[in-house]
């Protein structure tokens, strides 16, 4: 039995179990002397007798029995708990608590994280979904994802994931039937689909030809909550629309929706994973990151958005 510094109560323990300081102090490699040390620290710190001592015998006094069978309790509740820690921080396990914007959360972030639950079985998911920023310590959050620029991150740590690009575009058939804006000007001749904020439209932002950024305040007659409203609304041929890049870049491969300007658009943000610093990464954690760090690198790709 390896003796820890300064452990008086794992002494007492062992002079329970060898019956006398000599053998004690043989399976903990101290001296008699050390040992009972330890035992009148121990005894002086309670104010009681936990041995009654002969030149021949010695006995637990009923106080030392007592105080035996708190310390075994109490010894063996300590080793389950760091069995079951020893066993957190080498495998995946354990409640894990995350925050994921709702569209990308839905349909990129969320499903990730399913897979990570079939392949790890000891791992229990707790997802929200929010824009806003959350104190996640306060929250219990342990790990969030975030579109746009952070703001004070002190105490955490913050992992860049990629760019949500934004895209113009229009259904094939809208394209077909009123042509395509070669200009930003031009899209005051065409339809179009704007998103609100408190019933507002969002603007629309532009790199001109000298870099310079500009934006445009789009006169819709329609006007939507959401990007995925806003697909509808494109795919039914209502006319051109803001939506990102990733939620619509098979549709414009296979030709169903049409670029609108290509690289004119500007407002591109940045898409951060965010967890709270701490000299020990549970593994746990470490594999959500790393799910999400792949599947946000294959979904946030540029792409070819000509």
């Amino acid at each position: 039995m390896q003796h820890q510094q300064g452990d008086d109560i794992g002494v007492f323990l062992a002079v329970c179990a060898a019956g006398s300081f000599v053998s004690a102090s043989t399976r903990l490699a101290l001296s008699a002397s050390a040992v009972a040390k330890a035992i009148s620290r121990l005894e002086s710190r309670l104010g009681v007798r936990l041995f009654q001592r002969t030149t021949r015998r010695l006995n637990l006094t009923p106080e030392g029995v007592v105080y035996r069978d708190v310390c075994v309790e109490a010894r063996q509740n300590v080793e389950r708990v760091e069995t079951a820690l020893f066993r957190l921080a080498r495998e995946p396990a354990g409640r894990l608590r995350v925050s994921l914007p709702p569209l990308f959360g839905v349909h990129v972030v969320a499903p990730a994280l399913y897979c990570l639950c079939r392949r790890w079985p000891e791992i229990d998911l707790d997802i929200s979904t929010s824009v806003s920023a959350v104190d996640m310590a306060a929250a219990g959050i342990d790990l969030a994802v975030r579109i746009g620029e952070l703001p004070d991150v002190s105490g955490m740590v913050a992992r860049p994931l990629g760019t949500q690009r934004v895209v113009l575009c229009a259904s094939r058939a809208y394209a077909g039937d009123r042509g395509l804006p070669q200009t930003i000007e031009d899209l005051s001749d065409h339809e179009m689909i704007a998103q609100s904020t408190s019933g507002r439209s969002r603007p629309w932002h532009f790199r001109q030809s000298d870099g310079a950024i500009v934006s445009l305040l789009p006169k819709a007659r329609i006007l939507l909550d959401g990007s995925l409203l806003t697909l509808s609304a494109v795919r039914a041929g209502q006319g051109i629309g803001l939506l990102p890049h990733w939620l619509v870049r098979d549709e414009i491969a296979s030709g169903e929706l049409v670029v609108v300007l290509g690289r004119h658009v500007a407002g591109h943000l940045p898409v951060h994973a965010v967890w709270p610093a701490s000299p020990v990464m549970l593994p746990r954690l470490r594999v959500a990151i790393d799910a999400i760090v792949d599947v946000a690198r294959a979904r946030l790709s540029d792409g070819d958005v000509v």
